[in-house]
């Protein structure tokens, strides 16, 4: 299965990124953040991790059952928030948060205490001042301080959703349910390419002239030329770090 950026070996059945499918659990709620020209160390520190605390790490042989790939190379019984697994390949760093901790800069301390929590729906007492209003997108935050910046959310309801980011200020965002477009804004010219490049499979589509659901995936990994595939990860130099 190709499409006119992800040549054959690169796509999994479904469309999907192979090495993003292979990195996630069965069913994920994972984000993957892309940034170009800053160091992985420079990516963990702007998604609020501690990169001292990141470790060398090897990716397992096959997907563990049960586990996300980046929580098997740190150790399949941490207990943490989220793991992420940092690397980088070319211009771009990744990294990719097996829980989605890092969905908003600034959220953290929201997410903590929601999930110690009894009562989920309360609002969180050390929650910044407006609550997840007063977050900020991590794409937006990491391209105020580094190139181009792509930010991936799988969703557990089955919502995927991208934010690109340049200078600190999304200039395109759409999710599974809208990819098809029109867009309103006309689009800088790297986010065409990628469009183009993310192609369509028609026999994934649920009806004729749509995107099947993997195109937003594709989409994001276009933009950074992230047509990797297992090898490729496992041929660049790893860490992992917890978020608690």
């Amino acid at each position: 299965m190709d499409t006119p950026g992800f040549p054959s070996g690169t796509l999994d059945e479904d469309g999907y990124p192979i090495w993003l499918s292979e990195m996630a659990e069965e069913e994920p709620n994972a984000i993957l953040h892309l940034v170009r020209d800053m160091s992985p160390d420079e990516v963990l520190r702007g998604l609020e991790a501690d990169p001292s605390a990141a470790v060398p790490c090897t990716l397992p042989a096959e997907r563990p059952k049960g586990v996300s790939m980046a929580k098997a190379a740190f150790g399949s019984d941490s207990r943490a928030m989220s793991v992420l697994l940092a690397g980088r390949i070319g211009g771009w760093t990744f990294v990719y948060d097996d829980a989605g901790a890092t969905v908003a800069i600034g959220g953290l301390p929201i997410l903590r205490r929601i999930l110690g929590a009894a009562a989920p729906t309360e609002v969180p007492e050390s929650a910044p001042e407006g609550g997840w209003d007063a977050t900020s997108d991590p794409a937006e935050v990491l391209s105020a301080a580094g190139g181009p910046a792509i930010t991936l959310h799988e969703c557990i309801n089955g919502l995927t959703s991208l934010t690109y980011a340049v200078n600190g200020r999304a200039v395109f965002r759409t999710n599974s349910d809208e990819v098809d477009g029109p867009f309103e804004d006309e689009l800088p010219a790297e986010v065409r390419a990628a469009d183009d490049a993310a192609g369509t499979i028609a026999e994934l589509a649920f009806e004729p002239g749509e995107r099947d659901p993997s195109a937003v995936a594709r989409f994001a990994c276009a933009l950074a030329g992230a047509s990797w595939t297992m090898a490729d990860l496992r041929a660049a130099p790893l860490r992992v770090v917890e978020l608690h």
